[in-house]
């Protein structure tokens, strides 16, 4: 057998010539020295590349810079919205972004819409009414949909609808959210239902979503809600909350940032109008004022809006003077614009 000496084994294997080399010699200062030198140019480096990183993570970069084309066109959709949305306020105040009130008999607190609008009810034959009365009347929630599950499988679109609302809604508060979004989007289904009648069904999923943690579906939901039937409170509440999570997201769009913010804006004016009540601009205010301390400029602003209409200018003036200093939670161009927001009120003075 031949026999291999230490020698020959790392002269013929790949590795091992490699293996012990990696001691510098320092007997030999030409060598150590070119080792410290490597040294001090690889941890420059690694100091370089921590310092990227933390400002990487300070801001994060807009998601929409990896696909500029189809970001270009929605933000300047975004910016025109915006811009519309400050000129009707400079013209009227929040009283522009006020919801039109075209049926007198709007109860916008509602949990549905013949509830929000009582007119609808004296198109319903008695029968009708006495049978959505018993059922309201029951506490069994089982009773409750087996006397509700033959309004809903017959009869006028409207009154089916009205039926898989309640219905759907009794499912949400079992958390049997499959169940609810199945009768939501039956009632969707329903031929010829007038916009507000859909608006009901449009919230059941929004909820729905927003209890199943789907932001992004509740978001798409409620918008269809409110867009729907402008006067509903509930959907309009809810859509505030889920816009106020979205912005909180580490990343977004920039034309999803300014329109979220926008729409919250649109929000705040409409909530106290509906429930005709003033003092919810204060609410609100407070609510996001205690949010802005996680450094989130839309926040900022958003309270000192709220301040202004509640008629408190020292502590709209201190709102907004936080917007300039949160920074990092926004894409930059959505923070440079509401920034800049910001300053032109105080600018003015009120």
């Amino acid at each position: 057998m031949n026999r291999f000496t230490w020698a020959d084994i790392r002269r013929n294997s790949p590795i091992m010539p490699f293996i012990g080399n990696a001691i510098p010699d320092r007997s030999d200062p030409t060598s150590y020295d070119a080792r410290r030198t490597l040294f001090a140019a690889v941890a420059g480096l690694l100091a370089a590349v921590l310092a990227l990183t933390l400002v990487g993570l300070a801001h994060p970069p807009d998601p929409d810079s990896a696909s500029a084309e189809g970001a270009t066109g929605e933000q300047e959709t975004a910016l025109a919205q915006w811009e519309a949305l400050w000129a009707n306020i400079d013209r009227r105040g929040e009283a522009a972004l006020q919801p039109e009130r075209s049926d007198s008999s709007l109860r916008s607190a509602g949990d549905t819409v013949f509830m929000r609008y009582r007119n609808l009810w004296r198109d319903v034959d008695e029968t009708t009414r006495r049978a959505f009365q018993m059922a309201a009347l029951t506490n069994d929630p089982d009773a409750k949909i087996a006397r509700l599950q033959p309004l809903a499988t017959a009869g006028p679109a409207p009154i089916r609808s009205r039926a898989l609302a309640e219905i759907a809604r009794i499912r949400l508060r079992q958390r049997a959210l499959d169940d609810a979004r199945a009768n939501a989007r039956q009632a969707l289904a329903i031929p010829g239902l007038e916009p507000r009648f859909m608006a009901d069904a449009y919230f059941i999923l929004g909820y729905a979503a927003l209890e199943a943690r789907d932001l992004d579906g509740a978001e798409t939901a409620l918008a269809e809600a409110v867009a729907r039937d402008p006067g509903f409170w509930d959907a309009r509440q809810t859509q505030l909350l889920v816009l106020s999570r979205q912005l909180g997201q580490p990343r977004q769009a920039t034309a999803a940032c300014i329109n979220r913010t926008r729409l919250m804006i649109e929000n705040l004016s409409a909530l106290p109008t509906l429930a005709q009540d003033r003092t919810q601009f204060r609410d609100i205010a407070d609510r996001f004022a205690a949010q802005s301390a996680r450094a989130n400029p839309a926040f900022s602003l958003l309270s000192g809006l709220g301040y202004l209409w509640a008629g408190d200018r020292d502590k709209a003036r201190a709102a907004l003077a936080e917007t300039g200093k949160a920074r990092g939670a926004l894409p930059r161009r959505c923070e440079a614009l509401l920034v800049a927001k910001a300053e032109e009120l105080l600018a003015r003075g009120f």
